[in-house]
């Protein structure tokens, strides 16, 4: 995955319309695509030159007319984040020319120090000295430095549903459960609509990991972590023989998963009582989640440090810090008595991903917040979207 910077404009700039902005916003964009084509690779390693040049050979009058209210968002949604290296592009580069007023930085990477490969070598090596996850997990970079001299906010961005997974999981309740919801031709109404239905089907496999280790076999230096809760949860049945426990990849993985639904995968989440779920070795946020979520099963999840808007431990996931936690935890919402909380945490995920976490909220919430941004300790901002005429 390459870091690649890009220009966003906000719905209401063309309304203004004056030439040099178009020659900053659409221009620019124009010129790159004309030099560089589809070629990501060799743009995402010259965009940076070309944007501050492109800006310079802008006379003093084009820039003195681009209206200072307009924003510039540079966006990276990349694993690892763009580093040190963007944040000072930023201050000695872009806000040199435009101000650092009007910048805006977009990033899934707000955590750092997320080392769970560590504690999956520590723990193999001696199990009681990394029985807890602890700082293992990361903790928030701090922006708070950054704002005012390199850009105006630091704003976290999260993987959102994504939309054909939730259609195929729709298309599959119409076609075995025809009479479970009334369909009308609004789709998102009716994803919501059918969360109950969704979270109370039957579901005879009881844990589902969709992980083992022949997944990452040529990069096992991300997967350690992962692999090593999978092995776990494989082991439970040869401590509780009641269970049942699948760690079986279903469906396509790598690059098909991520562009191609299976129709086994969908099937598979919609069938699992419990989802167990473990991030990459060194970075935290991955599809998977909100793909666990959708299912309406109760996801059993790895801390983060940052979570997707509304996802709160014990309300709509469950989070387990041990493998003591994880399997205390499994027993306890398998039990009969407890099935209805179960059942119900896990369509309160459902309804908290289709109703807060689609892709447009996501951006809605980034772009359209205006200026009074919450800004936690860490410089990092993350607003609630109030919707249109509701600031």
């Amino acid at each position: 995955e390459e870091a690649v910077l890009w220009i966003l404009r906000l719905p209401d700039m063309t309304k203004i319309g004056t030439i040099a902005a178009e020659r900053m916003m659409l221009g620019l964009e124009k010129q790159l695509q004309h030099k560089f084509g589809n070629n990501q690779q060799q743009l995402s390693s010259k965009i940076r030159t070309n944007i501050t040049g492109y800006l310079r050979n802008m006379t003093q009058d084009e820039l003195n007319n681009v209206n200072p209210e307009w924003k510039l968002f540079i966006s990276d949604l990349t694993d690892r984040g763009v580093g040190p290296w963007g944040l000072w592009y930023m201050k000695t580069e872009l806000a040199a020319i435009l101000g650092w007023k009007r910048i805006h930085y977009i990033t899934r990477t707000t955590q750092d120090g997320h080392h769970m490969d560590s504690w999956a070598t520590q723990s193999k090596q001696n199990s009681q000295v990394a029985s807890d996850f602890g700082s293992f997990a990361g903790v928030p970079i701090n922006f708070t430095e950054h704002l005012g001299n390199s850009c105006a906010s630091v704003q976290r961005s999260t993987y959102g549903v994504r939309d054909d997974i939730n259609d195929a999981i729709v298309n599959y309740m119409r076609h075995n459960f025809p009479s479970a919801f009334e369909w009308t031709s609004d789709n998102v109404t009716n994803s919501l609509a059918i969360s109950p239905t969704v979270a109370n089907l039957s579901r005879p496999m009881d844990i589902r990991t969709f992980w083992n280790a022949t997944v990452c076999e040529s990069r096992a230096n991300r997967c350690n972590f992962r692999n090593y809760i999978a092995d776990e949860v494989a082991s439970l049945p040869s401590k509780h023989p009641s269970i049942k426990v699948d760690t079986d990849v279903i469906g396509f993985i790598h690059n098909a998963g991520r562009k191609f639904v299976s129709p086994d995968y969908i099937q598979a989440l919609l069938t699992t009582k419990i989802i167990v779920l473990a991030q990459r070795d060194k970075w935290e946020g991955h599809l998977r989640l909100m793909e666990g979520l959708l299912s309406g099963a109760l996801v059993l999840h790895d801390p983060q440090v940052y979570w997707p808007y509304g996802i709160v431990d014990g309300v709509n996931i469950v989070v387990y810090h041990s493998m003591f936690d994880l399997e205390e935890k499994i027993l306890y919402y398998l039990d009969p008595a407890n099935e209805q909380e179960r059942i119900m945490i896990g369509q309160r995920g459902r309804e908290i991903a289709l109703s807060e976490n689609r892709f447009w909220h996501n951006k809605e919430r980034l772009l359209l917040n205006g200026e009074k941004k919450y800004v936690n300790d860490y410089g990092v901002s993350y607003e609630p979207w109030k919707g249109h005429g509701n600031p």
